[in-house]
């Protein structure tokens, strides 16, 4: 399964998208995916996350799909910024 590190940019604060991210998990699980880690900058104006995928067009086929895409806006996430940063091959959590 890839795993990417992925971009977006928020306005309603990193405890708004987290709520939103884990009212997500289950059906984002049954389509194959999981948060592995998600982190904020100082401003909490942009999340970074990283996440196991079930193939690198997953966040067109889940992410835009409309009812994932106004919970997202909900949740103050801009989603035409949305990037992939880069796959990730290996990784280690401390």
């Amino acid at each position: 399964m890839p795993k990417m590190l992925i971009t977006v940019n928020i306005s309603k604060g990193f405890k708004t998208w987290t709520d939103m991210a884990r009212s997500l998990e289950d059906e984002a699980g049954a389509n194959g995916a999981k948060i592995i880690w998600a982190g904020t900058n100082p401003d909490e104006s942009s999340v970074f996350l990283m996440m196991d995928v079930p193939d690198p067009e997953f966040m067109q086929t889940f992410g835009l799909r409309p009812d994932i895409k106004k919970a997202r806006e909900d949740a103050g996430a801009d989603v035409s910024s949305t990037t992939v940063i880069t796959p990730i091959g290996d990784y280690w959590l401390g």
